[in-house]
């Protein structure tokens, strides 16, 4: 299992989520827990890199960019947008 965690710039964005994102961001963020690697690759040339990328919500409306850091089990957090 890993640790999902945000720092100083995503947490604003978490908490600014409204209340239609929350359910659909904590399936994701459960996601990332134990499966971080079945997000897309952030850059597309580089497709083993820990930089990925998860689209979420029920019609995609949500974007998050996280960097997996395997040695640690811990998920970084580095952008949570909400497009819907």
């Amino acid at each position: 299992m890993y640790t999902v965690t945000t720092d100083g710039d995503s947490q604003p964005q978490v908490d600014a989520l409204p209340p239609d994102a929350l359910a659909p961001f904590a399936e994701a963020r459960a996601m990332l827990e134990v499966a971080p690697w079945n997000g897309d690759p952030y850059h597309r040339h580089k497709p083993d890199s820990p930089m990925r990328a998860l689209t979420f919500g029920p019609d995609g409306q949500g974007d998050l960019v996280y960097l997996i850091l395997d040695d640690q089990r811990r998920v970084d957090l580095l952008t949570v947008l909400w497009l819907g």
